[in-house]
């Protein structure tokens, strides 16, 4: 049997639970599957909430850790069309990215952009493809609109970002940490801290401020807890959308829901990683017709902020887990890596 090198888990828990082990090389199990030698991996914080014990892979898939990579296709299965040995590609993952080889479906499998890095590719996958099914699917955005983005510096809030601005035409107003507002201002054209005021606010009187009363069309929120998903809904306009992504702040609030009836509002609580081969397919299609044309011109970029190599893991998830984190965290996973640093950006400060 062929073994490879793959981070597992102890047990539940803490950055201390992650080990480098050798297990059972991946394999293909379906005519549509490929092989992928892994050059580097995104980390994500869903990777974090697994290891913690409280995000389980969907039923069947691999327990490895790691929903995005990128590498050099090792084999293909027989009904697979698009691709042969040797491509270089990226591909979405229900799991098993922390691994020397990965096995995806074609459907979630997409060609490197021209002339971009195994790093800065294997950051675009998750974080990219997130931020369109939240914007195009489910937000529906529409030039010209206001789409509140919270988290602006993560690797969702910069690919959700650009997106607005650069694919949409439309505007991105982010919320992020005092120290990560510079870092904003690459991508979006308002970016507000979410350092509270007087009344313990964070954002919503501040946007009331610059663009006036119900001016959002689109909230994209990764806190959800707190005043978030209040504060959402006092700036949303009518028939808006909130698109929730993640609990950073909490699953419980309490919550007045006459505003949100008010507006007309939709929330949509959005994952990606339990979808269908199918409908990640279509996905991935509509992207790589419509966004990846940017990328090619690096008009959208992908942001990796720092690597770490596979060995190594458990500092990348304490970095991950750090309130200075921006960005996206990549592992870098064979030797043969070519580590050519991703898109130059200017660091927040103590960042």
């Amino acid at each position: 049997m062929q073994m490879m090198r793959a981070v597992t888990l102890k047990g539940f828990g803490a950055t201390d639970m992650l080990q480098i082990s050798r297990i059972p090389r991946a394999v293909i199990a379906n005519p549509r599957d490929v092989l992928i030698k892994v050059s580097a991996a995104g980390i994500n914080r869903a990777d974090g909430a697994q290891r913690r014990g409280h995000y389980p892979p969907p039923k069947g898939s691999c327990e490895v850790l790691g929903l995005e990579v990128s590498g050099v296709i090792e084999q293909v299965g027989p009904d697979v069309k698009n691709f042969k040995e040797g491509d270089k590609v990226m591909g979405l993952l229900p799991g098993g990215g922390y691994a020397e080889y990965a096995v995806a479906h074609e459907g979630s499998v997409m060609h490197i952009p021209q002339g971009y890095s195994f790093i800065e590719a294997a950051a675009i996958p998750e974080a990219f493809l997130t931020a369109w099914q939240a914007l195009k699917f489910h937000g529906n955005v529409s030039k010209g609109q206001h789409v509140l983005i919270h988290a602006g510096a993560s690797g969702v809030g910069t690919a959700a970002s650009q997106l607005v601005e650069k694919y949409f035409e439309a505007t991105a107003v982010t919320t992020s940490s005092e120290a990560k507002v510079e870092l904003c201002k690459n991508f979006a054209s308002i970016n507000l801290s979410r350092t509270p005021d007087e009344t313990g606010m964070c954002f919503a009187p501040k946007i009331k401020n610059l663009l006036g009363e119900s001016c959002i069309n689109v909230v994209l929120d990764s806190i959800f807890g707190g005043s978030y998903i209040s504060e959402d809904a006092a700036v949303l306009a009518e028939d808006g959308r909130i698109v929730v992504l993640a609990f950073m702040g909490g699953a419980r609030v309490h919550l007045n829901c006459l505003p949100l009836l008010r507006q007309r509002a939709h929330i949509i609580f959005s994952k990606l990683r339990c979808q269908s081969d199918d409908y990640k397919e279509n996905l991935v299609k509509t992207f790589e017709q419509e966004v990846i044309p940017l990328m090619n011109q690096r008009v959208i970029v992908p942001v990796a902020n720092k690597t770490y190599p596979l060995e190594e893991v458990g500092q990348a998830h304490a970095r991950l887990e750090d309130s200075k984190a921006w960005g996206k965290i990549v592992l870098t996973v064979n030797n043969h890596l070519n580590s050519t640093s991703a898109h130059a950006l200017p660091s927040p400060p103590g960042a």
